[in-house]
């Protein structure tokens, strides 16, 4: 019984994401040529964005598998963290 109340949340998000990208794909046929060219230029940069997120998650996550220290191979490299840790 548990599973089903579990379930039907996941179900609904989901239903809402799919909304919303559906929304999403109605509206941009109401877009101007150029308007499409700067979200398309906007959708690369939150593709790279999530894409250097998972790849950081994935790095500390091995990180604390394997070892009690964060090892960096820099200051640059720690203060860079640090910078897009709220990003």
């Amino acid at each position: 019984m548990e599973a089903n109340t579990i379930e039907k949340p996941v179900e609904q998000t989901e239903q809402v994401y799919n909304n919303k990208v559906e929304a999403i794909k109605e509206a941009l046929r109401e877009l101007s040529p150029p308007l499409i060219d700067s979200l398309s230029d906007y959708v690369s940069f939150l593709l790279e964005k999530e894409k250097r997120h998972k790849a950081f998650i994935e790095r500390i996550l091995d990180i604390e598998t394997n070892s009690d220290t964060v090892i960096f191979d820099s200051v640059e490299e720690a203060m860079e963290v640090i910078r897009n840790w709220s990003e």
